[in-house]
């Protein structure tokens, strides 16, 4: 506690210096991207504008929509391999803009090393972008500060462990990138052989009518499993698929009554998905709206079959009419769009001009000074929030802006450098509070000593910049003084807490006779209760200190793995960890786990009802009464594997809600 305390004081000269002038000085353009989906679709826009004038048809809206889910195909080929998972396990994002650069590059390998390449970029993204805004403001602190007559060069000894990084980084991402293509490659193979696999049982006489229907219909699952591909080959393979497919229902003359069946089933669900099309042009949310009329596309291309010859040209221009109605409404929406961001261009064309004004009159003392930044700061963060302007005026506006700031620190930081008085002031003030820390550092009265130094070390955070030449030497003997007091306070509280830390020997000790008790055993020559026993008597020692917490979690171990060796039903081993993992929680008051445990667990529920009333509704177009229909016997087994894992999950849930924390 008193390191991660004193840690917030450590290099406080430099680091009040970095807030007060880093904000107005190297700004990337990056801080702009509050929504760059909307910038790059007006951009496109733009683009489409000037190299077509007329309005595109129908079939050129389509075949847009297409290569988009072409492209999205592609890319969620990445994570379709992931298994959901808790919110304890997503990738933690920090405000990076806050952290040292030493900082930076430990968040930098810890995402290289816990999480898959695939998932970082954004998370990396941010943070090279934060780092060189932090080493260009080190590198304009440093020449603004420098003598005519002085030949130092400008290093970094970070960087170049951070570009040791980022040469890690990118490796790995070729490599991943290369590992998906060779998926992508594979799933175009395979599908390229369902295709071959499709015409041979259309073209060969050698089958059977059933033994044909047997071939299609593992032909079709396999062909629902077998991943993404190459997004250039997407719209090319589905549509040789789908031909053939076509093929092979004209062929069943054998059974016109069970290929009408199964071409009036096709149609009424591509007749839902064209309903649900048409439901989306009252969606308020553009985005929204567009990304599930790809999903319709998706569906129709790769969820549902072929339909009658008779329909299929017309329910296809049904459902293009309505595609054309939706990307109609959505380039309306960007063209509003467009006319807002010549709106915001005047806006933050009048922010200059008043920035321009604000710095005219250069002030001459530290309080002028201080009103002085504040009022470019408002200006500042006024022209953040005003939002994008046309993409040809981006760079013209944003260079006029970053001109103005950049010539306003320029004349603030020179400003500060001849501010010798005041550092010399400002040092008298530590030296002070150094004195009052030595005093202190043997005293026994424990509240007033200890209330003195969270004073003395807020204080010391207010004090501004002293001589850089005693800045780490004092900061070195003030923290030492409030690291030699709070060591000796941190000692106290332990052995008032004398209990827990003997119940903590206890259970150490516990736990070392049960390992050697149960090793003596032998395997699963012990059941259920006895293993209850266990947690009872561990139980019953009662806390340990936070810092000896570890403990539980090595028992929690040990009981897992004797649950492990036990001949029990997989789902109830599951759940018995998942209680053992639970009551821990509970144990050490881990509320904030328990909450979150819980939310995971209803969101749970939540998916398999979904899925539930999905399949349950998929059911009801099934309009044979067979029992022996194969889609209705799979359908069935579907729902009641489902209802089996729903009621596992709520005997979690039930077993949470009972707890009464």
């Amino acid at each position: 506690m008193v390191e991660e305390r004193n840690e917030n004081l450590q290099n406080a000269d430099g680091k009040n210096e970095l807030n007060d002038t880093q904000e107005n000085s190297s700004i990337k353009h990056s801080e702009l991207k509050k929504d760059s989906n909307a910038e790059e679709q007006v951009d496109k826009i733009e683009n489409e504008e000037k190299s077509n004038e007329k309005e595109k048809t129908v079939e050129e809206v389509v075949d847009e929509i297409e290569k988009n889910v072409a492209s999205e195909s592609e890319d969620i080929s990445d994570i379709i391999d992931v298994e959901e998972d808790s919110a304890e396990q997503q990738i933690p994002k920090p405000s990076y803009k806050e952290l040292s650069i030493k900082e930076l590059m430990g968040e930098f390998q810890k995402l290289i090393s816990e999480f898959p390449i695939y998932t970082i970029r954004k998370n990396i993204d941010e943070i090279i972008d934060v780092f060189e805004e932090k080493i260009t403001f080190l590198k304009e602190k440093f020449e603004s500060e420098k003598t005519e007559d002085s030949d130092a060069v400008f290093e970094i000894p970070e960087q170049k462990e951070f570009n040791y990084l980022l040469k890690d980084y990118k490796e790995k991402l070729r490599e991943y990138r290369k590992e998906r293509a060779e998926k992508l490659n594979a799933n175009l193979q395979k599908r390229q052989e369902l295709i071959e696999a499709l015409k041979e049982i259309i073209d060969s006489p050698e089958y059977t009518f059933e033994e044909r229907l047997k071939k299609f219909k593992e032909i079709r699952n396999n062909w629902r499993i077998a991943g993404s591909i190459p997004r250039d080959q997407y719209s090319n393979i589905w549509q040789t698929f789908r031909f053939h497919e076509e093929r092979f229902y004209d062929l069943l003359d054998l059974d016109r009554e069970y290929r009408d069946k199964i071409f009036q089933k096709n149609l009424e669900e591509k007749k839902q998905i064209i309903e649900k099309a048409k439901l989306l042009l009252e969606e308020g949310d553009v985005y929204k709206m567009f990304r599930e009329l790809q999903e319709l596309h998706k569906q129709w291309k790769e969820e549902t079959g072929p339909v009658a010859r008779e329909y299929r040209e017309q329910i296809w221009e049904e459902f293009k009419d309505v595609t054309k109605k939706i990307h109609d409404k959505r380039r309306d929406f960007y063209k509003q769009l467009k006319e807002e961001f010549l709106v915001n261009l005047e806006r933050k064309k009048e922010i200059i001009e008043k920035l321009k004004q604000a710095v005219d009159i250069i002030p001459e003392h530290h309080k002028d000074w201080q009103n002085k930044i504040k009022e470019v700061e408002q200006l500042r963060e006024a022209f953040y929030k005003i939002g994008f302007v046309p993409k040809k005026n981006r760079e013209q506006i944003w260079s006029e802006f970053k001109s103005i700031l950049k010539d306003f620190n320029k004349k603030k930081n020179n400003f500060y450098k001849s501010l010798k008085a005041l550092q010399k002031e400002n040092l008298e003030k530590k030296l002070n509070l150094i004195k009052i820390a030595e005093e202190l550092k043997d005293s026994e009265d424990w509240e007033v000593a200890t209330e003195k130094f969270k004073q003395i070390q807020e204080e010391w955070k207010t004090i501004g910049h002293v001589p850089r030449k005693f800045s780490e030497k004092i900061w070195q003997d003030f923290r030492a003084a409030c690291n030699h007091y709070f060591d000796r306070y941190y000692q106290h509280i332990r052995s008032e807490k004398s209990e827990e830390f003997n119940n903590f020997l206890k259970k150490k000790e516990l736990l070392a006779k049960f390992k050697e008790q149960f090793k003596e055993v032998g395997d699963k020559k012990y059941n259920i209760d006895d293993i209850n026993e266990l947690i009872s008597q561990w139980k019953e020692i009662g806390h340990v200190p936070e810092n000896r917490l570890y403990i539980n979690a090595k028992f929690n171990k040990f009981i897992n793995s004797l649950y492990d060796k036990l001949n029990i039903d997989k789902r109830e081993l599951s759940f018995l960890k998942f209680k053992n993992t639970v009551d821990e929680y509970l144990e050490e008051s881990n509320y904030r786990k328990l909450d979150s445990e819980k939310r995971f667990v209803r969101q749970k529920i939540e998916s398999i009802e979904a899925e539930i009333r999905q399949l349950e509704n998929n059911m009801m177009f099934i309009k044979s009464r067979d029992e022996n229909n194969p889609f209705k016997k799979e359908a069935d087994k579907n729902v009641k594997r489902n209802k089996e894992i729903l009621e596992f999950w709520k005997r979690k849930l039930n077993y949470l809600q009972s707890l009464n924390y």
